[in-house]
């Protein structure tokens, strides 16, 4: 079987076990250390499309849960982490109020496609088959 690499299974593991010994961590367990957490893979989806600022990202993610409000605690963890590792710029621009914005760096947009193949899956509606909570509330 031919993976989404073009390489088969075999050719795949070997690959991987040779990055292996030579220290690199799987892609999978990077991926996750990367974008893992509550808000950190919507909050680059909602800033896909340009600059935002910080309450548009709040408004954003109340909405991407159901209505279920994200604390500006958790949020600014969130976003201090994606700008540690680069995926997203934060600029702040003098005045009262003083104003912040957001927005995806190269290396953020550069995780776009695997958001968009993330969201693909999830419009099959298999995460609710996976995790029956992700779907409609029952009354």
């Amino acid at each position: 079987m031919k993976s989404v690499t073009g390489l088969s299974d075999a050719e795949l593991q070997a690959l991987s076990d040779r990055k292996a010994k030579e220290g690199f961590m799987c892609p999978l367990i990077a991926f996750d250390l990367i974008a893992g957490g509550k808000y950190k893979l919507r909050t680059l989806w909602t800033l896909r499309n340009g600059k935002r600022r910080y309450g548009e990202i709040r408004r954003s993610l109340v909405v991407g849960r159901q209505g279920k409000p994200i604390t500006p605690r958790v949020l600014s963890r969130e976003l201090k982490e994606l700008a540690g590792r680069q995926l997203v710029v934060r600029t702040e621009y003098a005045g009262v109020p003083p104003r912040v914005e957001y927005e995806l760096t190269e290396l953020g947009l550069s995780l776009l496609p695997i958001i968009d193949s993330v969201l693909a899956w999830g419009m099959t509606g298999a995460q609710v088959r996976i995790l029956p909570e992700a779907g409609p509330a029952t009354p």
